[in-house]
């Protein structure tokens, strides 16, 4: 089997493998997907606040009504 960078293999004495240790920073894209399917991680709650957030306009739109509402002095 030919070696890959960022991934290492334990065997046991019959030659099984038994753990396999990825380098996250080489191979993230491609290991998180099968980790959040088994359950090892789990987007956290700014992921999911992120998802239902408003865009940039909206924002700003918001940002203009605040203003406005302002009593600014003359």
């Amino acid at each position: 089997m030919p070696r890959i960078a960022g991934v290492t293999t334990q065997k046991n004495t019959k030659g099984e493998i038994t753990h396999v240790t990825f380098n996250l920073k080489k191979h993230r894209e491609a290991i998180t997907p099968v980790m959040m399917q088994l359950g090892v991680i789990e987007e956290d709650q700014f992921e999911k606040d992120w998802k239902t957030g408003i865009t940039v306009e909206e924002a700003r739109q918001h940002t203009h009504k605040f203003l406005k509402s302002l009593k600014w002095p003359k």
